[in-house]
């Protein structure tokens, strides 16, 4: 027996060279993809965040916007249609525009 593993050490160690390499190679292969997962994960939770913090922004100009909304009216008409009215959304007469 120990002299078969003699006459076979040549071929069994080069079987045990390419089963170590092959085994570098899946690990080196996973840990490079898992990387590159990783790398990506971290760039949509970034830009997730700034979606988010720019939606939050956005809903505060709407509600500044909705609450000045009169007044917007009010600067539009005076400065691009020449009318010196006020205007009032909360009535519903014809005056307005409004039926």
């Amino acid at each position: 027996m120990i002299s078969e593993l003699i006459q076979n050490y040549g071929k069994l160690g080069i079987q045990g060279v390419l089963v170590i390499l092959m085994v570098w190679l899946v690990w080196y292969l996973i840990r490079s993809i898992m990387g590159m997962f990783k790398n990506e994960l971290k760039v949509l939770h970034k830009d997730s965040l700034l979606n988010a913090r720019l939606n939050r922004k956005s809903i505060k100009m709407q509600k500044t916007l909705i609450g000045q909304f009169t007044g917007l009216a009010e600067y539009l008409n005076r400065h691009f249609n020449g009318n010196f009215d006020k205007v009032n959304f909360k009535k519903k007469d014809k005056k307005n525009g409004r039926k």
